[in-house]
């Protein structure tokens, strides 16, 4: 036992759970680390504060680190999910190939895709598209000037050759009432709610056109 415990101990007089001076990093490099972890800790916890509900003490301290947070991407970590989840943004795409094939349709999000990451990761991607979309359509009266838009349909343009035209739709996915599909479940057999039934999907919205030719 004592040859081991000298073994870990050579080379390092502090012990062997210590770190030798020469590999420690230097005294500002751990200053700086630390007042980053402070300050990434205190922009984490005053978004937790600040999401629905919360109180006008608890929205005004989340003010200084909101760049912070839309930079890492926080901004659906709190609270998505409660007290009500909101209704689902469906961003389709419809493209029309120049050598006659069929159409094809892309969903975003795809209920296929895995892992589940992936449509989070989706589902993130068509909530920005449809709220550039919107704002677009505010600010310059068409909404086929979103940036997220065009962007999507540059990428669907380079990963589908022979491709001629690209026309993006919005729809939302509503949330079933959830005193019906109690009692539904309730009921005798016991029968589901059809989530994807086209009652809960609104009327498809046309965000634009785009040309493969124009990427």
């Amino acid at each position: 036992m004592a040859s081991k415990v000298s073994k870990f101990n050579t080379g390092s007089p502090e012990g062997p759970n210590q770190l030798h001076p020469d590999r420690r990093w230097p005294a500002w490099a751990r200053g700086l680390a630390s007042v980053g972890l402070l300050i990434h800790g205190m922009a984490v916890l005053a978004g937790a504060l600040a999401s629905p509900p919360s109180s006008i003490l608890e929205q005004a301290l989340v003010l200084p680190f909101g760049g912070y947070l839309q930079r890492i991407d926080q901004g659906y970590t709190y609270r998505y999910y409660a007290p009500e989840p909101p209704p689902t943004p469906i961003a389709t795409a419809t493209i029309q190939y120049a050598d006659g094939r069929p159409d094809e349709t892309i969903r975003l999000p795809d209920r296929t895709v895995r892992p589940s990451l992936r449509y989070q990761r989706q589902l993130a991607l068509a909530n920005h598209l449809v709220v550039d979309f919107e704002t677009a359509r505010a600010m310059t009266g068409d909404g086929a000037n979103s940036t997220w838009a065009r962007s999507y349909a540059r990428h669907l343009a380079k990963s589908r050759p022979g491709c001629k035209t690209i026309t993006l739709y919005t729809q939302t996915h509503l949330i079933p009432d959830p005193e019906r599909v109690r009692q539904e479940l309730a009921a005798p057999g016991h029968r589901r709610v059809n989530l994807d039934a086209e009652e809960f999907y609104t009327t498809p919205e046309r965000i634009g056109e785009f040309s493969c030719d124009a990427f």
